[in-house]
């Protein structure tokens, strides 16, 4: 009888969610929300895969290069948890502010990129076209500069902010709205990163984006990428033949109304009641998954079943969340990582690790928009006027033990390797060497009493 009693007891381990946290802990307000034991053990192994990546320019170790087209996708979404951690967790800003730095670091790799040019979409990869990437840089751009009050990065935003808008005109005076992923292939998910990017920016720089470029896109997805019986979003539009094709796909829902939520809040939360109506499938009182397709695919899917995660949160659904979690917490074996913290044993744990914990950290898009983030919007738009997209984003790969690209000569010559400082960076210390050169001159030294030290300008031109 003991014996059949401990094979009970292991069998229950095995298969229920024992030991995990309360799924309510994750929805705390976020005045006495904690990191949970699993979070700090996912975020210990996030920061370490980064900090590595970080001196280690394009070499992206442990990433399946099968997956490579989908790296950008973990990269943003893993970034879009760091101002909830940094909500959550206060004490630790400086090193989330670290991490989403780095995050933009590698998000700018020709690595991470280069399928839009390698396959022939064109010769630029941000001017035109390919919201499925500039919509993510562009938002993490919106993002770090909202929560840091670091202005590195301002008129690299603003440069890709101005494109967008302008794509998103001409546009207008067509046959739709938005902007394309590939050549005539257009789709929802992307296109409500990009929209979000630009809410963002009116939100730092006082412009309207949101009144006009945004809205045109809003109105499209409602008139004609919504189905009417399900109130769920298409699966894509194709300009050129003015074609919406309606299938309806699990994962790009749950994207898209997590995204959606802040702009159109009644509508997407009908859509989500719908969304847990028609796409959610449940294993029993403790598990459950997303349906790849309404349609053509009802069986699970993990990428809808991730983003699924997004949406539970965004939509304070803490039981569809919790039988989410405990799927993906128990299906992917989440224990402890060889360098520290926690992973999953899938063998595409570091593409799912990051995206995983940003969705568990979520407090919700429009706590982390209006939230006091403590720093003053910028007085004016930044100058852009010499800039190029070759200003954003390195035309070459750099990797170790690759002859073939060496690193350049200067960064004050060359274009900066992917881990050099990017955007209009300045220390500190460059700072106020400069504001010595520009207080203390030869005439005012003898009036105000400071001293002229020798400064070596290469430093911080």
């Amino acid at each position: 009888m003991a014996i059949i009693c401990v094979l009970i007891g292991l069998s229950a381990r095995l298969i229920l969610p024992i030991g995990m946290p309360n799924p309510d802990h994750y929805f705390e307000p976020v005045s006495s929300r904690v990191l949970q034991a699993d979070e700090v053990g996912q975020m210990i192994r996030v920061r370490k895969m980064y900090d590595r990546m970080a001196n280690t320019g394009d070499d992206f170790t442990g990433w399946n290069p099968e997956m490579q087209d989908f790296w950008k996708y973990t990269i943003a979404f893993s970034a879009y948890g760091i101002p909830s951690a940094m909500m959550i967790d206060p004490d630790s800003q400086d090193e989330y502010r670290l991490l989403f730095d780095t995050m933009i670091w590698k998000m700018k790799s020709r690595r991470v990129w280069g399928d839009f040019t390698d396959r022939g979409f064109g010769s630029d990869p941000i001017s035109a076209q390919n919201i499925m990437y500039k919509g993510h840089l562009n938002l993490m751009y919106g993002l770090y500069q909202l929560t840091t009050g670091d202005d590195r990065y301002a008129r690299e935003y603003t440069w890709l902010t101005e494109r967008l808008a302008e794509e998103l005109r001409l546009h207008h005076q067509g046959e739709y709205e938005g902007v394309t992923c590939e050549p005539n292939a257009w789709y929802v998910e992307c296109n409500a990163i990009g929209i979000m990017s630009l809410n963002i920016y009116d939100r730092l720089y006082g412009t309207d984006y949101t009144e006009t470029e945004v809205q045109w896109t809003l109105d499209f997805m409602m008139d004609r990428m919504r189905d009417d019986d399900t109130g769920l979003f298409y699966r894509s539009y194709h300009p050129q033949q003015d074609v919406v094709v309606k299938d309806i796909s699990g994962y790009a829902n749950a994207w898209t109304l997590t995204f959606l939520r802040p702009f159109l809040p009644e509508d997407m939360q009908l859509s989500y009641q719908s969304f847990t109506d028609n796409l959610v499938l449940g294993y029993g009182p403790t598990y459950a998954s997303i349906k790849g397709d309404l349609r053509s695919n009802p069986s699970r899917n993990q990428v809808a079943h991730l983003f699924g995660l997004w949406a539970a949160k965004e939509f304070d659904d803490p039981t569809l969340f919790g039988k989410l979690r405990n799927s993906v917490d128990k299906a992917g074996h989440l224990g402890p990582a060889p360098d520290g913290g926690a992973m999953y044993a899938d063998e595409n744990s570091v593409l799912m690790n990051g995206v995983v914990l940003a969705a568990k950290l979520h407090v919700g898009w429009e706590e982390i928009l209006n939230h006091d983030w403590g720093h003053e919007r910028p007085s004016s738009i930044p100058d852009t006027s010499d800039l190029t997209w070759h200003d954003l984003l390195p035309a070459r790969v750099y990797q170790m033990n690759d002859g073939r690209n060496p690193l350049p000569q200067s960064s004050l010559n060359d274009r900066a390797c992917p881990n050099c400082f990017w955007g209009d960076y300045e220390s500190i210390r460059m700072r106020a060497a400069k504001d010595a050169v520009d207080v203390c001159t030869p005439d005012s030294a003898a009036q105000n009493g400071c001293s002229i030290e020798k400064l070596d300008t290469h430093e911080f031109q």
